[in-house]
Order: C-alpha cells, then sequence, then structure tokens
C-alpha cells in the first residue's frame, strides 16, 4: 500500500526521502511540467494502479527537487481527464494542490485498481502495448505473459491443470497411487461417489478427460497427482534443488564451487515433495540435545514448515503453456532457505491475507482438490495425504517456525512468481543460556535416573556434545549434591549416578 500524500508537511517529508536518495521512488512520480503536462505521466498512473497505488507530482524539478513555476490549474484539469478519459478502466485520482517552497504543487494520489479490474491500460495503445506495472522508479510494459496473469486473476479462468496430456495414456499413472486415491475416494462415502466405477471417478474428479477421439487421457492434475513420471511429457515441471556456498547466487565459494549440492528432482507430487524435503534435510545441520532422557534432533529449518511450502509449491504454481519450462526452486543459503514457484498468488489474494480465515484461493482447483486424497508417505515413515487444502498451510508454515522460535516467513509475490524466505535460525543469548544451563542439567539427570549409571562418553553421543562439555556438567552436580562418581576418579571406565533422598545410594551395575 502506497504513502497517500494528503498535506504539506507529508509533501515536504516525501521529497526530503526522494532528494536524499537522488531519484524517484517506487510509490512517487515526480516531474518539473515546466512545458505542461507530461505525456509519460499517463504511463505512471497506469503503473501505479497495476500495482499498488502510488503518488504523481507535478512541479518539482526532478534533477534538484527545488520547486517550479507551473499551470496548477491546466494540470489538475489535464490530471483529471487523463485519469477518466485515457485510461481503460477509468481509475480515480485525488489531486490536491499543496504548498512547497512556497509554490503551488500538484499532488495526485493514484490507488490500486481492485483485481477484477486488472490490468488497467492506456486507451489508444491497447491493453498488450499500454499496459504497465511500476517497479522501482520506474514504468514497465507488462509481457503477455503478465497480462495474461492479470486476466486469469480477473475472471478466475484459470483451469489449465485440467488440460489433457495429449500423448498420455491410462497407462501412464502410477498404480499403487491411483489404487489408493481411489480407495480414499470411497472411503466412508454414502451415495455419490460409492456408486460410480473407477472411470466415472477419475472423470469427474478429472483426473481424466475425453480428447476429441474419445479416449480418456490423463489431465495435467491427474498426472502430476497420480503419475508414474510427468517428467516423460513436461520435463522442466519438476523441482530444482540448490545449496549454494554463499549468500549470492552465482558467487563460487573459496574453492571455485558454485553449488554446494544441486539435483534435478523428478516424479509425481507426492515423491517430488519427498525428494526435496531429503535434499533439504542432508544440506543443513542437525544439531541434538538430550530432552527427556531422548536424543532429539533440532534441524536448522524445520521440516514441516518446507514440507508445507513446497507442497503449495507445486499446488499453485502455474502450470500454463507459457510457465511449463519454469522449475519450482528449492534454493538453500548459508543465511536462508527460499521456496520459489512460478506465477503470484491467486485471485484478490494478498501477501497480508496469507493465513488469515478465509483466504484460500487456489489457481488449480482439481489439482488441489485431487491432492486432499492422494496417498503420502513422508521421510520419516508417516503417512496422510499430499495436502489438507484446508486453508491451514501457511499457517502450518508459521507455527511450525514460531515452535522452533525463528522468524515468521517472508512471503514475496509479483505476477510471475511467488517466493517464500525463511531466514537462518539464530540461536538468542536468552535461548543459549537456557539450552546450555537448564535443558541439558534437567536432561543429564532424566538420562541418568532413567539408566541407573552412565559414562561420560555415553552421556555425550545421547546429546550430541563433546566428553568436555559433559564432565563440566557433572562435575556441576557433583558439587551440588545430585550425583557421585563411581570408581577412580582417573579411571577411564568411571561412571556415575544420582544421589537417592534420604541419603540412600541408587543401586550400581558397575
Amino acid at each position: 500500500m502506497f504513502s497517500r500524500i494528503s498535506t504539506d508537511a507529508e509533501l515536504a517529508a516525501a521529497i526530503a526521502v526522494m532528494k536524499e536518495a537522488g531519484t524517484d521512488l517506487a510509490d512517487y512520480e515526480i516531474k518539473d511540467a515546466k512545458g505542461g503536462f507530461p505525456s509519460s505521466i499517463v504511463e505512471s498512473m497506469v503503473a501505479f494502479a497495476n500495482t499498488t497505488g502510488g503518488v504523481v507530482i507535478l512541479g518539482i524539478s526532478e534533477k534538484t527537487f527545488h520547486a517550479v513555476d507551473v499551470d496548477v490549474r491546466k494540470l489538475q484539469s489535464q490530471l483529471a481527464q487523463a485519469a477518466r478519459d485515457l485510461i481503460s478502466p477509468a481509475i480515480f485520482a485525488d489531486i490536491q494542490v499543496l504548498d512547497y517552497e512556497r509554490k503551488p504543487i500538484v499532488v495526485a494520489n493514484i490507488p490500486e485498481l481492485d483485481a477484477r479490474q486488472k490490468p488497467c491500460y492506456i486507451k489508444r495503445y491497447g491493453r498488450p502495448e499500454g499496459s504497465y506495472l511500476r517497479t522501482g522508479d520506474g514504468d514497465y510494459k507488462l509481457t503477455m505473459y503478465e497480462i495474461d496473469r492479470f486476466m486469469e486473476n480477473q475472471y478466475r479462468t484459470a483451469r489449465n491443470d485440467i488440460a489433457t496430456v495429449d500423448d498420455a495414456t491410462i497407462e501412464d499413472f502410477d498404480r499403487k497411487l491411483l489404487s489408493g486415491w481411489l480407495d480414499i475416494q470411497r472411503s466412508g462415502s454414502f451415495g455419490g461417489t460409492a456408486s460410480m466405477t473407477d472411470e466415472q471417478l477419475m472423470t469427474n474428479r478429472r483426473v481424466v478427460a475425453y480428447d476429441a477421439q474419445g479416449v480418456a487421457r490423463p489431465t495435467i492434475a491427474g498426472l502430476f497427482a497420480l503419475g508414474t513420471f510427468p517428467q516423460k511429457f513436461f520435463p522442466r515441471l519438476n523441482i530444482v534443488f540448490s545449496a549454494f556456498p554463499t549468500a549470492i547466487k552465482g558467487d563460487a565459494s573459496t574453492g571455485g564451487h558454485r553449488f554446494v549440492d544441486s539435483e534435478n528432482i523428478d516424479g509425481p507430487i507426492p515423491v517430488m515433495l519427498v525428494a526435496a524435503l531429503r535434499a533439504v534435510s542432508r544440506n543443513i545441520r542437525h544439531g541434538a540435545l538430550i530432552k527427556g532422557a531422548l536424543r532429539e534432533d533440532v534441524p536448522e529449518y524445520p521440516l514441516d514448515a518446507i514440507r508445507e511450502a513446497v507442497a503449495n509449491a507445486l499446488m499453485h504454481r502455474d502450470y500454463s503453456l507459457d510457465a511449463q519450462g519454469a522449475p519450482v526452486r528449492v534454493e538453500l543459503y548459508p543465511d536462508r532457505l527460499e521456496i520459489i514457484n512460478p506465477g503470484g498468488l491467486f485471485g484478490p489474494l494478498t501477501v497480508d491475507e496469507l493465513g488469515k480465515k478465509g483466504s484460500t484461493q487456489s489457481r488449480n482447483q482439481f489439482l488441489s482438490r485431487i491432492l486432499e486424497d492422494t496417498p503420502y508417505t513422508d521421510i520419516d515413515g508417516q503417512t496422510g495425504h499430499v495436502v489438507e487444502n484446508r486453508g491451514t498451510g501457511y499457517a502450518i508454515i508459521k507455527g511450525s517456525l514460531a515452535d522452533a522460535l525463528m522468524p515468521p516467513p517472508i512471503p514475496v509475490s509479483s505476477l510471475s512468481e511467488f517466493r517464500i524466505i525463511f531466514g537462518h535460525r539464530k540461536m538468542t543469548e536468552q535461548e543459549g543460556a537456557s539450552y546450555s544451563h537448564d535443558n541439558m542439567r534437567s536432561a543429564i539427570l532424566a538420562y541418568l535416573a532413567e539408566r541407573q549409571n552412565a559414562s561420560t562418553s555415553e552421556l555425550a553421543n545421547a546429546a550430541g556434545v563433546s566428553t568436555k562439555t559433559i564432565r563440566d556438567y557433572i562435575s556441576r552436580l557433583m558439587e551440588e549434591g545430585l550425583a557421585e562418581g563411581i570408581g577412580s576418579k582417573y579411571s577411564p571406565k568411571r561412571r556415575y549416578r544420582l544421589i537417592a533422598s534420604h541419603g540412600e545410594t541408587s543401586s550400581v551395575a558397575d
């Protein structure tokens, strides 16, 4: 949302920021307009309306950022006419005259258009040539792909997921996945799907569709949810995993390597999802601590959050013809993890609404529905369905990160792609102290209580820390009178046990 300018003070503050930057900003377009109404302003008005809104300022030099003399009345009239007559659909421009350096300045606040009205465009050029977006301090012409995405959002016409795959046949389905999906379709069903044949079920759910010759062909949705190897037909509709050695993509490590690890991940969505999780898991650190006398792996990024993000990327990506050469990307950097899919948020959904009640929007409605009932086995052996599709995915991501004491995800959406960024987990000083002292201390006590006694090496292996660290904790526990050694102080076989209450010691198995 842009910052409206309605007062002299707000105008002065905005100009001060631009003056310091030495250029216009994404939300502002300034022109001196000494020679009259600048024709390029119409492009900026269209670009603002198609993006997040912005402010047109006439009467300020873009070189010196000082006020100049302009015909205020004429500029007001021309701005209003441009907004009403030169642009389709017409936009409402809140036009005001404000004061800067004791000169009148024309300011027009241009609101963002509703998603159902985008893209607006300059009438005389038409939609293909007259549509613009705002980026940085400039306006750029929309590509046909971007215009198509706007139109898709406007009319909710996305049906690319149920296009038939002309060269595919029923034999291209994975029999185990298909059988599991059919069983789930009928489980607990009363009427409806219970009385349908397999072919009717597959047709009604758009797993298959009939071509012009009456042959049942897998749809894109059916093939990617239940197929054996969809990349036989769509080689780039896969996942590309890359682990980079530095925080800047393309930079080489000191050894000259541009990748720490990389993999092209193929298969149907259930298979790609598991493979992507394994790729990330093998490239992140898994710390360990004793918790309740058990060793618990603590990955740098919670796998539940990664699973949801990758599943969402595969389910909501753009499957249109123009996007079929773009894979989903999972990119791991030393300071962050990014998951990117072609196609931005669908419909009126914005990044601010993600995870909120009633905010779910599905570009691929049939694929989403099929994946709800597609069987899935996670990397830890747990079974379920690929997605819940209840608008809970983003909430799960945020919750998993919060449980891991990590910042919330950063979603970034444009017409051409959606990107979700997980920041690398940084242990706070307070958390570090809690982990080092309270959690570890309690865990050692619990471990000794459960096993009667233990050596330093056993405790170190269970905790994933050095024996020196364990000796330090044991020494403190002995000083507190909570633990005691068994055997010679200098023996490598020395073991430790808790000191029981009432002066009684625990039983020993030397």
